[in-house]
């Protein structure tokens, strides 16, 4: 427990605890020239409730949450590490920008895997469904991601669970992967949006 009330874990060498990392860049950019690959993909009215499968640290999901005026997010994380880690200090971090105070309060962490958690939910129970799995070709480049390796889980997506969320969500499921990653050659997206230079990719699947 740190003096601010937030939680670091250690696992030999490697330890990792909550900061909201890149969102903060992702934010600014987006405000100065409206360009985000997420989301300017999800189109969010603002009134969403949005399940995000794979919450990790969570710095994504707050970059949500901030453009739900009155929705919610919940996230889920797999691994209890991390979910611990997040659960008991996304809304104690000491943030100094108060966008990022708001969005923490529009978010419900769940410590459940993804597969089992999607296959016990009632059809069209969320408006949009996000999964971020770990990517079979890491960028280790990403250096907010380094500590949390050690600690996440991981499982490959197959085209069953993406049947799974479709059955789930109301208007659409996204799914955010690398351009390596082998999910691309098993499932036919509507749309794939992003980035060449970062080899990271979303497939979009519209429902209505």
């Amino acid at each position: 427990m740190e003096k601010n009330l937030t939680v670091k874990v250690k696992k030999g060498d490697f330890e990792f605890f909550f900061h909201p990392s890149i969102v903060k860049i992702r934010m600014k950019n987006f405000v100065s020239d409206k360009k985000d690959y997420l989301l300017n993909n999800l189109e969010l009215k603002g009134n969403e409730i949005i399940l995000d499968l794979t919450f990790g640290l969570g710095s994504e999901a707050l970059l949500i949450a901030s453009q739900l005026d009155n929705g919610k997010l919940i996230g889920l994380e797999g691994s209890f590490p991390i979910y611990f880690v997040v659960k008991e200090s996304i809304n104690y971090y000491p943030y100094k920008i108060k966008w990022l105070k708001e969005a923490s309060n529009k978010i419900e962490v769940i410590n459940d895997n993804y597969k089992h958690f999607i296959r016990n939910q009632k059809d069209k129970s969320y408006d949009i469904i996000y999964c971020d799995p770990m990517f079979e070709n890491p960028v280790f480049e990403s250096s907010a991601l380094n500590p949390l390796r050690k600690f996440a889980v991981y499982e490959t997506l197959e085209p069953s669970d993406i049947e799974e969320m479709k059955r789930v969500a109301k208007s659409k499921v996204i799914i955010k992967a690398h351009v390596k990653d082998s999910i691309w050659n098993k499932y036919k997206f509507d749309k794939i949006d992003g980035s060449k230079n970062s080899g990271v990719f979303y497939g979009v699947i519209y429902l209505k």
